[in-house]
């Protein structure tokens, strides 16, 4: 079934095309009415018709911008345009912006019906073409990371392998990702191959979100590889995007496919020729699925420290457990002991004068630091405490000791507080909600305002309020939009540009993520 969508200025013409035309009955789904390019590409953003039928003379935006925009959003789009102007110059421009026909009004339902036929033919063998060329490259690729597996190479034999995928790597720094789809059976309507194909395809997108180069390579069976380039980023930022990226790949998965996926990374090198040793890094990694669990993203570096460390490393967490206390944040000291402790309880490979030995260095780190962020709490009322743990039998004991004292500083703070009007996260919400509408609005530029830096109030954000800046600005701005479309006649793009959104097109996208609806349609609901 092919879908088909209508954008024409003329009532009347909309109505006839969309009820004379028996759709179905001819192997078609109408997908949605447009009055003009504005509504069309709205039409097209939602329902990526297969098909378009437009006229070229429309207000707004006429039917040859329409087709401009279609074909830089899906080239494969079939446009047949119509006029009621027998003009060469629009024929000419036409076929300049590849549409696929042009027909001139009055037109025939059957004349019309004849060429949606065409159309869908040649959609028809096209996808064809393209599933040969998607088989035949996907085998290339698995042949390709058997050799990388197996063989070494220098600079020159990569680029030429790269070169067959139709891969031109840039910049100085590379990394390889291997992915272990978690869950291999989906029922007897769905093959594997074909949800692994469509995960990959979004992670291509992903990358291009990210704007960081990078290749996605078929594997076989429920495998496939990422290969990330630098692109004269540094190393931080490198490895910084590496993170983002891999947190963007298991959440769109678990949230679009709803199952989930393993990814495992070998180190960044320099040389294109080691592209194969951080390759087989990240096959190594996933050896270690089993241990570290599914639905997760490690890498070599973090499997050989483990490996390598003592046990009572393991029970660090004086880090996490000091920045709660120091925000004031007592339910999270809670949960995070609880969880420590739950954890402990599970292995056996720990022992009690470890745990004894980690009560103690806890317990210190608070008595010393205390001060720095507290000078009036009592720490008298704790002076024997450590001497009490080393005396403990069983990790609940050792645990309530540590809970007792972190969670009485944590809530001294959390008063101290309270005392203050505004903290750093509402001073940077009241700027957000002030300057929404700027659209380069960003948390470096937040954060400039509020005299910390970006990391430091995105930590803020996670731990005082349990959200992001993005969130924040994201609610900010629909919420703005949709108060716009309720009481105004604004375009789409208007009320966009109002809400800080340079691109109509991402700002429609992002409406009907956060809403459930298009614009077109929050707009029928006044």
């Amino acid at each position: 079934m092919y879908k088909v969508a209508i954008v024409d200025d003329d009532r009347i013409i909309r109505k006839g095309l969309s009820s004379i035309i028996p759709w179905m009955e001819h192997g078609f789904e109408l997908v949605g009415v447009g009055a003009d390019g504005e509504q069309g590409l709205e039409i097209i953003k939602e329902h990526d018709p297969h098909i378009v039928i437009s006229d070229i003379q429309m207000p707004f935006m006429d039917g040859l911008e329409m087709t401009k925009a279609i074909k830089e959003y899906n080239p494969k789009t079939k446009v047949i345009l119509l006029t009621g102007y027998e003009d060469f110059k629009y024929a000419h421009e036409a076929i300049k912006l590849k549409a696929y026909d042009y027909l001139l009004k009055p037109v025939e339902t059957s004349e019309l019906i004849e060429k949606l036929k065409q159309a869908s033919f040649e959609l028809g063998l096209e996808l064809q073409k393209e599933n040969q060329i998607n088989e035949s490259q996907f085998y290339i690729q698995q042949q390709f990371l058997k050799r990388l597996s197996l063989n070494e190479f220098i600079n020159e034999e990569i680029d030429k392998e790269f070169n067959k995928l139709g891969i031109k790597p840039r910049g100085t720094l590379l990394a390889a990702l291997y992915v272990k789809m978690d869950q291999i059976e989906f029922g007897p309507q769905t093959e594997i191959e074909a949800v692994k194909k469509s995960i990959m395809m979004h992670c291509s997108k992903i990358l291009d979100i990210f704007k960081l180069q990078g290749c996605v390579v078929n594997a076989e069976s429920e495998h496939f590889a990422v290969f990330l380039f630098g692109s004269d980023l540094s190393e931080e930022d490198f490895t910084s995007a590496i993170s983002s990226v891999t947190r963007e790949f298991l959440s769109t998965v678990q949230k679009e496919f709803h199952t989930t996926i393993t990814i495992t990374s070998g180190r960044i090198y320099d040389e294109l020729a080691d592209i194969n040793y951080s390759y087989r890094e990240a096959l190594k990694a996933m050896d270690f699925r089993h241990i570290v669990g599914i639905n997760k993203a490690f890498s070599i570096e973090f499997i050989e420290s483990v490996k390598h460390e003592e046990v009572a490393d393991s029970l660090k967490i004086e880090e996490e457990l000091f920045r709660y206390i120091s925000f004031g944040l007592p339910e999270k000291v809670m949960e995070l002991l609880e969880n420590e402790k739950n954890e402990l309880l599970s292995t056996k490979r720990v022992s009690l004068q470890e745990i004894v030995l980690f009560g103690v260095r806890v317990i210190s780190l608070i008595l010393h630091e205390s001060s720095k962020i507290a000078k009036n709490w009592d720490v008298t009322r704790f002076k024997n405490i450590e001497k009490r743990v080393v005396k403990l039998q069983t990790i609940d004991e050792i645990f309530s000791e540590i809970r007792i004292i972190s969670v009485d500083l944590a809530e001294f703070v959390k008063r101290l507080n309270g005392n203050q009007k505004h903290t750093l996260v509402d001073k940077a919400i009241d700027f957000i909600l002030e300057n929404y509408h700027v659209a380069n609005l960003s948390l470096l530029s937040v954060a400039e305002k509020v005299h910390v830096s970006s990391a430091y109030l995105s930590n803020l954000f996670k731990v005082e309020k349990g959200f992001n800046f993005g969130d924040v600005l994201l609610e900010t701005r629909m919420k703005k939009a949709m108060e716009l479309f309720q009481k105004t006649d604004l375009k789409t793009y208007e009320v966009a540009e109002k809400v800080g959104y340079s691109n109509p097109q991402y700002f429609s996208s992002s409406f009907k993520k956060y809403t459930g609806y298009s614009p077109i349609e929050f707009k029928k609901l006044k």
